[in-house]
């Protein structure tokens, strides 16, 4: 169907969601490479930043195959609140009756995914520019093995070979990232172009399921 011209991205439930929920890492990868939308939106427990995240919390396998496909991490640290003190109110359940655009901060601290958060957090750092995290996020973490490796990278500046790659990837746009056939005739030698794409964190293409958390 995907080869015949299936649009991924059309049904009512999202293709993708159903195949993270599954922990599908073959039809996500599927999905993924026939133009699924990596970015998108459930209706169902709003948050912040793209739903996909939500799936692939506790599975590093997936969460750089998103990270790898174009997700947009730096959502997950844009919170309004910045440096100021969080809301008091906490809840443990995580219903849409409860929760409105929630932010990645209110959900990775939550206190059965709140051990995560490092790892998590780690992780995500591979994909972004200079972020700032707020103060709640900053509290959880500080409580985490990772924080001084985490810590190291918050404060330091990131290396010009990460910058530029940050820069290539956003300048060629998701799609392209996605297209073996694109890739096959940039003017590029294959080391960057792996560069480019994070072969290095591929760990479904290195078929490297193990030690993973």
């Amino acid at each position: 169907l995907l080869n015949a011209g299936a649009l991924p991205n059309q049904d009512p439930i999202n293709c993708l969601q159903i195949a993270l929920r599954m922990g599908n890492y073959e039809l996500m990868n599927l999905l993924l490479r026939h133009g699924a939308n990596v970015n998108y939106f459930c209706r169902v427990n709003t948050t912040h930043f793209p739903s996909a995240l939500q799936y692939a919390l506790k599975d590093e396998v997936m969460l750089r195959m998103l990270m790898n496909y174009g997700y947009d991490v730096q959502r997950c640290f844009d919170c309004p609140r910045g440096n100021s003190s969080h809301s008091p109110y906490v809840t443990d359940g995580w219903t849409s009756t409860v929760i409105k655009d929630t932010m990645f901060c209110e959900v990775i601290t939550l206190s059965w995914l709140k051990d995560l958060s490092g790892k998590v957090v780690r992780i995500m750092l591979d994909y972004v520019d200079h972020v700032n995290i707020c103060w709640k996020l900053e509290a959880v973490l500080k409580e985490q093995e990772l924080w001084p490796e985490i810590n190291s990278i918050l404060t330091n500046p990131r290396s010009l070979k990460h910058l530029c790659r940050l820069k290539i990837r956003e300048c060629m746009g998701r799609l392209r990232l996605r297209c073996p056939v694109f890739m096959t005739f940039l003017p590029l030698p294959k080391c960057l172009k792996d560069y480019i794409l994070y072969k290095e964190h591929d760990l479904y293409g290195q078929e490297n399921f193990l030690g993973t958390y």
